[in-house]
């Protein structure tokens, strides 16, 4: 069966809306990808890890919370502490009441490392997202991105 031969509008707003918002978020998060490789030495993924664990009130998070949080698989989350662990951005630790889990925990090259991708990131952030709106605008934008967060 063909689209002409359905109901179905493939040229209504809602798809077209989305398909926006999914494509912006592609071409973004592969711009940063590239910037924070060739200028920090880490992907936007490693990026996104330290910087969970920078937020983390204990400076430590459960590697499969991690994992979760970034919607890896549990493998997916190993793998990408082995490469923070190489690398001396974490180290894994035992959580003291259920030695099951392990932690992933920042450690002081780590910290270092994630201000430095920071302040990169920051300045791509700028040039390639915020330059382009203004105030009220950007207001907006984390105003309905909150609305759609599904998480809430």
């Amino acid at each position: 069966m063909t689209t002409s031969q359905t109901s179905i509008d493939l040229s209504d707003e809602r798809l077209a809306t989305y398909g926006r918002l999914v494509e912006t978020q592609r071409r973004l998060h592969k711009l940063f990808d590239a910037s924070l490789r060739e200028r920090a030495g880490m992907s936007i993924v490693e990026y996104e890890a330290l910087l969970r664990l920078g937020r983390a009130d204990s400076g430590h998070l459960p590697i499969n919370e991690l994992g979760e949080a970034m919607g890896l698989t549990s493998g997916g989350a190993t793998r990408l502490v082995d490469r923070l662990e190489a690398r001396g951005h974490v180290v894994r630790t035992n959580c003291p009441s259920d030695r099951r889990v392990s932690w992933a925990e920042l450690t002081p090259d780590g910290a270092a490392a994630l201000a430095a991708a920071t302040e990169i990131h920051l300045d791509d952030i700028e040039y390639h997202m915020s330059s382009k709106l203004d105030p009220d605008d950007l207001g907006a934008l984390r105003q309905l991105l909150r609305v759609l967060d599904p998480s809430r």
